[in-house]
């Protein structure tokens, strides 16, 4: 009779080990961001408080102000964390470097963007301390975009594509409006609505890859 063994999990020092490893991390992460409250806040003279309480308490605004940005700032968050976490457990098994890598790469790219939508980067940041004008930051987001679209236009081709073009075309449209700002048409409704429908199509696309991939590298390893 055949005896199969069982595979052993990790030792428990080496879980001990990995614990600790991931504890310092999040307490560097930690750091970091607090040290950067104290930098601004010794820098500019701007109260604690400013920089670490939610905005609309510190405005004493409804709790509805901002409703749709903030929602939008939780789809971009929940894209770079479906993209990260699927690159990471593709990254411990063998094969498809290439989705790998795309989903690593949109992962920071959702992540890039979310930040810019939070912190106006591309409006207020780059422009005021960088000297860079808001078309010439379009510009260079659009190569960037264009750049990453001709990079992996091999893995998308074998995606439900129609969902990421559907992201694009919103957000061309947003961005269209935020240049010329037609008449008669609400720029908030229009231009935030066009770039909410481009957040949510981006999101329902790589929750689609990502699940996609994850499924196919578990139904390899089956058949193996």
């Amino acid at each position: 009779m055949d005896i199969q063994q069982k595979k052993s999990g990790p030792s428990p020092l080496v879980t001990f080990r990995s614990s600790w490893l991931m504890i310092g991390l999040i307490l560097s992460v930690s750091a970091v961001l607090v040290g950067i409250v104290l930098i601004i806040h010794f820098w500019k003279g701007i109260p604690i408080g400013m920089l670490t309480r939610d905005p609309t308490s510190i405005s004493g605004s409804p709790f509805y102000v901002g409703f749709l940005s903030q929602i939008a700032l939780l789809l971009w968050s929940a894209s770079a964390a479906i993209c990260l976490f699927s690159a990471r457990v593709l990254s411990t098994q063998t094969g498809n470097l290439k989705i790998k890598s795309f989903l690593l790469v949109s992962g920071l790219l959702a992540l890039i963007l979310g930040l810019d939508d939070a912190f106006l980067l591309h409006e207020e940041v780059i422009p005021r301390f960088l000297g860079v004008p808001e078309k010439a930051v379009y510009v260079i987001y659009v190569g960037l975009v264009l750049f990453y679209l001709v990079i992996f236009h091999s893995v998308i081709r074998k995606t439900e594509y129609v969902l990421l073009v559907m992201a694009f075309v919103f957000f061309g449209v947003s961005v269209t409006l935020d240049f010329f700002e037609p008449l008669n048409v609400d720029p908030y409704l229009f231009e935030d609505g066009a770039k909410l429908v481009g957040i949510v199509s981006w999101l329902a696309y790589f929750f689609r890859t990502g699940a996609s991939s994850l499924f196919n590298n578990v139904s390899q390893q089956d058949d193996a």
